[in-house]
């Protein structure tokens, strides 16, 4: 029986083996009618692998088409291709298998595609692939971290102290090219209309030296990101007092320090700010010892500054002060004793003044002793206990707001009588003459 089936099969083999290799070539003809291999395009971004050895060498690299992408070939039956989509393929660039093109002199690194949705035997994906680079030298720097503020705060208020409330360093590496042009790294935080504290989280911006932005994409940054906080403190304006010492040289005097600005506006916590109520500069800073003339200087008010308290404005710091020193000057004044009055006269009695004018000698400054006048000086005498009788009574000058003085002691003669005396000396008269 076994022998029979072994016949049946082995009889006309050649036969049976040439139909079986037809009915395959009739599949594969239906198949490809059916399902055709077809080729199409697939793009998808690259993974650069080992780019420490670029950086080792202390070399960085930049793709020259700028793109992260890569575009390739992909074969398969056309229900496989239906099937696939760019996000089932992935690519890798080993950049420790970097290479030199010398046809077009230039850096590449060759690409891989994977893909694992379908078996390798069913995908057929293009091979040598590349992607074209650049070296370039590598640069590090670090710069520090600048804390600025953008806006005004609003009225009444004044900036205190703007700081970072973390790292301050920025350490940057990428491009030489790029790195170079980096003058300074900013922070600022908007304080536009606050009257309040601000804390913000901004992302620092690289300018050149020109002021312009730098593009930071294509560099490695330490941080992206800092905590910023400025201080809004409380302003007053407050008047600003010089205090001397010493004394001009004989025959003069000091008669005014005045400065400019006179007053300053100062900022800081409401509990500082107001019992202040001037900013007083020490004797020592302004010495008149032996001074004959005007005195003008600069002064720096900045470390006279009340505890917790600053200047709004810094070029305030920088006080113009003078002092006027005028020399003291001597004249004598004819003035009429009707500018003199009496005090302390007793009851029932009269004072008549012997002369009708009197020589007074003042001393003062000169500008106001040249701008005086006879008749603008005034005085008085003391006649308390006093009875009938010549006297000899000493000036008081009524001039004390204009530091006028006697250089000499004054006296001016007067004669003093009974009223009724006067009286009957009068009616005595007026009867001889009738």
């Amino acid at each position: 029986m076994l022998k029979k089936i072994i016949k049946k099969l082995t009889n006309n083999f050649g036969l049976k083996i040439l139909a079986i290799l037809f009915a395959a070539v009739m599949w594969v003809v239906v198949v490809n009618i059916d399902d055709p291999v077809k080729s199409d395009y697939y793009t998808t971004s690259i993974s650069f692998e080992n780019q420490d050895f670029i950086t080792a060498q202390n070399k960085v690299f930049e793709v020259l088409d700028g793109s992260n992408t890569i575009t390739f070939r992909v074969s398969a039956n056309r229900t496989i291709l239906n099937n696939l989509s760019n996000a089932d393929f992935s690519a890798t660039a080993d950049m420790s298998k970097i290479e030199y093109d010398a046809e077009r002199e230039s850096f590449r690194v060759p690409v891989t595609i994977t893909q694992s949705k379908y078996r390798a035997s069913e995908v057929s994906i293009a091979t040598k692939l590349y992607k074209e680079v650049a070296l370039e030298n590598l640069g590090r720097i670090q710069k520090p971290i600048i804390a600025e503020t953008g806006g005004v705060v609003a009225e009444g208020c004044a900036l205190g102290k703007v700081e970072l409330t973390g790292s301050n360093i920025m350490k940057i590496q990428g491009p030489a090219s790029i790195v170079s042009q980096i003058d300074k790294v900013v922070a600022s935080v908007n304080v536009d209309g606050m009257a309040t504290d601000v804390t913000d989280v901004v992302i620092p911006v690289f300018y050149d030296v020109n002021g312009d932005v730098i593009d930071t994409t294509k560099l490695k940054l330490s941080v992206d990101k800092v905590s910023i906080k400025a201080q809004i403190l409380n302003t007053k304006d407050v008047p600003l007092e010089f205090l001397t010492s010493g004394s001009p040289a004989e025959g003069y005097v000091m008669t005014e320090v005045s400065c400019k600005p006179e007053k300053v506006r100062i900022k800081g916590e409401a509990v500082v700010l107001n019992p202040v109520n001037k900013i007083t500069i020490p004797e020592e800073v302004l010495d008149l010892t032996g001074a004959t003339q005007t005195i003008e200087t600069t002064v720096d008010i900045s470390s006279y500054m009340p505890e917790g308290t600053m200047l709004v404005l810094t070029s305030d710091a920088k006080v113009s002060v003078t002092v006027k020193i005028e020399p003291l000057k001597t004249k004598t004044f004819e003035i009429s004793t009707e500018n003199l009055s009496v005090r302390n006269l007793r009851e029932g009695y009269e004072l008549a003044f012997e002369e009708n004018t009197v020589f007074l000698e003042l001393e003062g400054r000169s500008s106001v002793i040249d701008a005086l006048k006879a008749e603008d000086i005034s005085g008085m005498i003391d006649a308390e206990g006093l009875g009938r009788g010549e006297h000899q009574l000493e000036i008081i000058l009524n001039m004390e707001d204009t530091d006028l003085e006697l250089v000499n002691r004054t006296e001016v003669s007067v004669s003093i009588v009974r009223k009724e005396t006067a009286d009957s000396q009068k009616n005595i008269v007026e009867t001889d003459a009738a």
